[in-house]
């Protein structure tokens, strides 16, 4: 005679195997008929997948509802079936769940809910997730902007002065961007390749490249003009400057030069004379006292410089004369650095007379 314990175990085996292949049959009619945009017909064979409780239905009939694909759109009801999605374990339900509190449609706005649920979502490998978690952080806890969206300079400051212990969600912020990017989520790439070219750290132009190449024949202005700026800089010689801290720099850095190499002159004189040309660029005190924010994520440890100094010898020629112009670099505390300048040398031309 069968023992109680073996009767019961066979039941649940055939409990198991025969529903996933009636399961399965549904929601792969219904995503069958979703790629074939006939809508009705996917939104009738979701239902019928969903209520034999196959998560992935529910997935997708919170995808249609969001976006009003054979049904009126309904926010509410979109973040019902994601809920249902999530509670069968559906990867993609949990950053759509972040999404949808973070931003109050058709739920209540609940930020902590969209945390936890972005949380949620990188933790289990959903490289949408991941990315939203960095957005969400980066949008509140770590934004130093105002209610108009302008930088607010007292936001900045308290939070590039913080000490390495206080930036736990700093590190997370990152390493979910990192993560997200590595796993090929799209925007991700986008912005960790936008964000290194602001960000001064070992290699992050080389790092931004590599990452422009993943992204052919994009037409993000920002981008194509950080990636101009970047050979421009790798052409001139050695350098630990990000793009945008080359462009910022660059119009002190030309005055000085202007002194420098065709000296001080009259207004209509200045006019006359083309703006020195930078010919080269050499480190002239190597980045010393180097704090980078830590990362988890291999290959991103020194991505992200926190403190630090450095010097290099911008070298320019005008006026039929070459000047030097060494730029002092200190570490901003969240990634960029503030710079100032000196002349190098004595033989400073003088006032040129009209």
């Amino acid at each position: 005679m069968i023992g109680t314990n073996l009767v019961r175990t066979l039941l649940l085996i055939g409990c198991v195997l025969f529903y996933p292949l009636s399961a399965v049959a549904g929601f792969e009619d219904a995503l069958g008929a979703y790629r074939a945009k006939d809508y009705p017909k996917a939104i009738t064979e979701a239902r019928q997948a969903a209520a034999t409780g196959d998560a992935r239905a529910c997935f997708l009939l919170g995808a249609m509802y969001q976006g009003g694909l054979g049904v009126a759109a309904s926010p509410s009801e979109a973040a019902a079936w994601y809920e249902k999605a999530a509670q069968g374990g559906v990867l993609g339900s949990f950053a759509k769940l972040a999404q949808i509190y973070a931003r109050g449609d058709g739920v209540p706005k609940n930020p902590e809910k969209a945390l936890a649920y972005a949380r949620q979502s990188a933790q289990l490998g959903d490289p949408e997730g991941m990315f939203f978690l960095h957005a969400f952080l980066k949008a509140t806890s770590l934004s130093y902007l105002d209610a108009s969206g302008k930088a607010d300079q007292t936001k900045y400051q308290k939070l590039s002065s913080r000490p390495l212990s206080d930036r736990v969600l700093d590190v997370e912020a990152q390493d979910s961007l990192y993560r997200s990017s590595d796993k090929g989520y799209p925007l991700a790439i986008l912005t960790l390749a936008i964000a290194f070219g602001g960000t001064v750290g070992d290699n992050n132009r080389e790092r931004m490249l590599k990452l422009t190449s993943k992204i052919p024949q994009h037409t993000y202005k920002a981008l194509q003009n950080y990636e101009k700026v970047a050979r421009h800089i790798n052409g001139l010689g050695q350098s630990l400057t990000t793009p945008q801290l080359f462009y910022d720099a660059q119009v002190s850095q030309m005055f000085a030069a202007m002194l420098k190499t065709c000296g001080l002159q009259e207004s209509k004189e200045a006019i006359k004379s083309a703006a020195p040309e930078l010919t080269s660029i050499a480190i002239a005190k190597p980045l010393s006292g180097a704090t980078y924010l830590p990362s988890k994520v291999p290959s991103y440890e020194h991505s992200y410089l926190v403190a630090g100094e450095w010097e290099e010898d911008w070298t320019y020629r005008g006026c039929n004369r070459t000047g030097t112009v060494r730029v002092k670099f200190s570490a901003d505390g969240l990634g960029g650095a503030h710079f100032s300048s000196e002349q190098v040398g004595k033989d400073i031309p003088g006032l040129v007379k009209q």
